[in-house]
């Protein structure tokens, strides 16, 4: 009763801090800028080895080769460190980006440098860090790196565009399941367009850059068993027709030499045949491994413009400052003076 009769004694006090913090409550609620996130699940195909690597590592072992296949080096637990990598997020940079209403049609760097909405109470809090920064710049009379605002470059960034790039990754969020290795990522911006196409074109370059690491050994390895089976073939093709010339040009002759030139030119015939028909099966067993490590991403849920936004609503922003106001003003009345005596007395001591 005691407690109650202080906040009822001061329940002016407690009635204008709950005004005020309402009035700037709908002020900072009201005049928020709305954000749409944009979700994708995707399943990258397991690594482990299977039946059909099995198969692969049978068939290389008849020619002796050895395919066994181990550990990625690339696993889904690294996806995050690569989209938030200064070459992802800079490559990201050069999206181009078309609002819902049509009228921005652009690269992302422009939008998010000209074009995107800024919340003002955001760019008060940041105006004495940014005005520090320009009195520098002042100081220095330039920027350190000089050149087109709008290319990055990731080997040479200005400050700006690394601030750029900050605001970029904190808009992308994404998580990796370690048990189903399930990756779920997510884009947020204030146009649900942008944020759909940011998020589809993030996916995409993610699977690409994951396609070109784990590929990339099997590639070469492809590329050079191709180079010595063309040049093979044209060596068996060439003791192919050097056999059958002498064989034409001698039909009738019965010599010795002529006998052993043609012994010899047939086995030499048969080396490169053999030789031939070896790099041509290591070609498709090579051609069969960059497929095996070709990864396959399954899209659980695709990218799709979202209808709602998914920052907290107004109305509800409106009434956590209020609530927040009358709490603040109630325990005021109530542990001021209490707060007070203690001070009071450790003076006194």
């Amino acid at each position: 009763m005691e407690l109650l009769a202080r906040v009822l004694k001061r329940k002016k006090f407690i009635f204008i801090f709950t005004v005020v913090s309402f009035v700037i409550g709908a002020l900072l609620a009201f005049t928020s800028i709305k954000e749409y996130t944009v979700e994708i699940m995707v399943s990258p195909e397991n690594s482990e080895t299977t039946s059909f690597s099995n198969n692969i590592n049978s068939l290389a072992s008849m020619v002796g080769l050895d395919f066994n296949t181990s550990s990625d080096a690339i696993y889904p637990l690294l996806y995050p460190d690569i989209v938030s990598s200064l070459p992802f997020l800079t490559s990201m940079m050069n999206v181009r980006v078309i609002s819902s209403d049509g009228l921005i049609d652009t690269t992302y760097s422009y939008y998010q440098a000209k074009l995107k909405k800024k919340y003002w109470f955001k760019e008060v809090l940041n105006a004495p860090k940014k005005g520090i920064k320009k009195f520098v710049k002042l100081l220095k009379k330039k920027d350190k790196i000089d050149g087109d605002p709008f290319v990055f470059d990731p080997y040479r960034l200005s400050e700006s565009q690394l601030s750029q790039i900050e605001g970029l990754n904190k808009q992308i969020n994404i998580f990796v399941d370690k048990k189903t290795e399930v990756i779920t990522l997510s884009f947020k911006d204030s146009d649900p367009e942008i944020a759909a196409i940011m998020a589809k074109e993030i996916e995409s370059e993610l699977e690409n850059r994951v396609v070109d690491y784990r590929t990339r050994k099997a590639q070469e390895d492809c590329l050079y068993m191709e180079k010595l089976y063309l040049e093979s073939k044209a060596e068996y093709e060439k003791a192919q027709a050097e056999y059958a010339d002498f064989v034409d040009h001698n039909r009738n002759v019965t010599l010795e030499r002529v006998l052993i030139e043609k012994d010899r030119l047939e086995a030499e015939k048969d080396l490169k045949n053999l030789l031939y028909s070896q790099w041509a099966q290591q070609l498709l067993l090579s051609q069969a491994k960059l497929q095996h490590n070709t990864p396959v991403f399954s899209i659980i849920k695709p990218a799709a413009v979202p209808a709602k936004a998914s920052s907290i609503r107004r109305l509800y922003l409106l009434v956590l400052y209020t609530l927040l106001g009358f709490f603040i003003a109630v325990g005021w009345v109530l542990f001021k003076e209490p707060i007070r005596d203690v001070f009071l007395k450790l003076k006194g001591v």
